[in-house]
């Protein structure tokens, strides 16, 4: 297994220890992460229309850097780049990680 601590040293402790809950999670199918970043995108559509401080535009830039993520995954992907991608995927449909995705201007408020 890929440790996070190689990985990405730079995190905040919070983050680190969100990622490396993200890290331990078994491997899903390209398909399922697709799936999933598409609920996602949507629900931030959604949202975007009730919420007026709510940034459309860096939400939607984040999600377009994971489908390149994704579109960048071989089908055939060692484990590494596979949970790499993964991770950066989940971390991202975790609406409550570090910071709320919804509610902080961390997030994706302006």
């Amino acid at each position: 297994m890929i440790t996070i601590d190689i990985q990405l040293p730079q995190l905040e402790p919070k983050t680190r220890r969100i990622a490396e809950q993200l890290a331990r999670e078994a491997l899903v199918s390209a398909q399922v992460l697709s799936d999933e970043l598409q609920q996602y995108v949507e629900e931030l559509d959604a949202h975007s229309t009730s919420d007026e401080f709510f940034d459309r535009d860096v939400a939607k830039r984040i999600a377009a850097l994971c489908w390149k993520l994704l579109d960048a995954l071989p089908a055939e992907a060692d484990e590494r780049q596979h949970q790499l991608t993964q991770l950066a995927i989940n971390y991202f449909v975790l609406a409550e990680d570090a910071q709320d995705d919804n509610h902080s201007l961390a997030g994706f408020r302006r």
